[in-house]
């Protein structure tokens, strides 16, 4: 299925649109989204109160549009990553957890409010995204099988796929609760600083990829 434009079609209406989802991505650098007002909105986009209620009913109408925003920022670092070499699969676990950490924590207010609403308001967030999600993480789990033999490449096992899916999994999840929840339950369950976790993750991914992926 194709992603619906989320936007209107008139320039004009698109042109506020984007001032007020500019305007949603800069306070959350500085407060929660549930603290931000909608005068706040309607000031940071240049606008007043009243245009702000002409065309979304409340703040939580936003989601949809921050969801597709990020979701191409996604589309795009994926992109990025595809586009690395890497010899052997240790090269590749480190290269993706790394950039997997630098990307989210350089968006964790953002995330934070996704990872939170999508929860909380699943209709809407997830209404037709220019990124689909699934696709996003199949992406990101074909990196992991490319050092496989290429004489074997094209008939992956079932047990190889479900590995690589496992370990984007558990580094996605990791990572988040790392960035955005530290002194949570259950990122408290791990002593290490970000740094020690990031240097570790790829480690521990290891330990369970290579004798399923690339085994002998």
């Amino acid at each position: 299925m194709s992603a619906i434009d989320l936007r209107p079609k008139q320039k004009r209406s698109q042109v506020t649109h984007d001032k007020f989802l500019q305007s949603l991505q800069d306070a959350l650098k500085v407060k929660y989204f549930e603290h931000i007002s909608i005068k706040e909105l309607a000031e940071g986009a240049g606008v007043s109160v009243g245009t702000f209620y002409r065309r979304f009913e409340n703040k939580e109408a936003l989601l949809p549009l921050l969801y597709d925003a990020f979701g191409k920022e996604l589309g795009q670092w994926i992109e990025e990553m595809e586009a690395i070499e890497c010899d052997t699969l240790e090269d590749r676990v480190i290269s993706l957890c790394e950039s997997t950490y630098t990307f989210l924590d350089d968006r964790k207010s953002v995330f934070r409010t996704i990872h939170l609403n999508a929860r909380l308001h699943p209709d809407t967030m997830f209404a037709n995204p220019t990124l689909d999600r699934n696709e996003a993480y199949s992406r990101l789990s074909h990196l992991l099988l490319q050092s496989v033999d290429s004489n074997e490449a094209a008939n992956i096992t079932s047990i190889k796929q479900q590995a690589a899916d496992m370990a984007v999994y558990m580094m996605i999840n990791g990572l988040l609760d790392k960035i955005l929840y530290p002194n949570l339950t259950p990122a408290i369950a791990c002593s290490m600083t970000q740094m020690q976790f990031v240097q570790q993750l790829p480690k521990m991914l290891l330990n369970y990829l290579q004798p399923v992926v690339n085994p002998g």
